[in-house]
């Protein structure tokens, strides 16, 4: 449900007011005239499309009259494709029952929209993707319902590979334990590191295996510490072609700059 109009807001009148009327309908006006802005050199994009969705959240949350001038730019204005599809799905969510049915299917409706919006940038991430599962689990296991969500969203959604293996492989219960691999003290990625060992299986990694592998680790969030541990681990263990060797280092190296 959208959020009710704050006082101060609704305080406004006249034509600095907060509110702009086109064809009979209130927009909030500097709502437009970012969205104006923003939509001068020809359209808007996804940065600018996620700046004018924590504009209209305001910190009240979105209420019907942001709402609408949102729906109104989409209209009238010109937005990318990304830009367009994230906005599209943040105007969609959070409403209705708890369930949504698609084709006689009934579904976890907050699973599945915490799902789209991880999405919205193109792609769920690793990261995205162990939130998902955990909110699915919601301290008491996955339900029915969650599960066939979650099969449902790995069907219809776009995942980086390493988060779709991940979350194959909790539905599927061959899971890690733990995210992460023990090594004589030392805590490695048990993902990533199931990935290198596969990558190492015919005795030697190339260097379009080592590129898959820096996708995997930095998953479209960046490389974390952990991650970073374990492709030296790697290095140190593994056997890589030359070229290999190289583009991992130069990329390890690149990170303490």
């Amino acid at each position: 449900m959208a959020a009710e109009e704050p006082d101060a807001k609704k305080a406004k009148t006249g034509e600095e007011g907060y509110y702009k009327v086109i064809d009979g309908v209130k927009y909030d006006r500097e709502l437009l005239e970012s969205i104006e802005k923003f939509a001068a050199d020809g359209q808007v994009g996804y940065p600018e499309a996620k700046k004018l969705w924590a504009e209209a959240q305001d910190g009240q949350g979105v209420t019907d009259v942001e709402k609408a001038t949102l729906e109104y730019a989409m209209k009238t204005y010109k937005f990318t494709e990304k830009a367009t599809k994230f906005l599209t799905v943040f105007l969609s969510t959070g409403k209705k029952s708890f369930y949504k049915v698609i084709d006689g299917v009934k579904y976890d409706r907050a699973l599945l929209e915490e799902a789209q919006r991880s999405e919205a940038d193109g792609q769920i991430s690793w990261r995205e993707a162990k939130a998902l599962f955990e909110d699915a689990k919601d301290g008491c296991g996955l339900t029915g319902t969650e599960k066939t969500t979650l099969e449902y969203v790995l069907k219809n959604l776009k995942f980086t590979d390493k988060a779709r293996t991940f979350l194959e492989s909790q539905l599927a219960g061959n899971a890690p334990k733990s995210y992460y691999k023990i090594v004589d003290g030392v805590k490695y990625d048990h993902l990533l590191l199931a990935e290198i060992e596969d990558s190492a299986k015919d005795g030697l990694v190339s260097e379009a295996e080592a590129k898959r592998l820096w996708d995997a680790a930095g998953d479209g969030k960046g490389v974390t510490s952990i991650e970073q541990q374990t492709l030296k681990y790697a290095l140190a263990q593994a056997k890589f072609t030359d070229p290999a060797k190289a583009f991992l280092e130069e990329k390890l190296a690149s990170l303490l700059n």
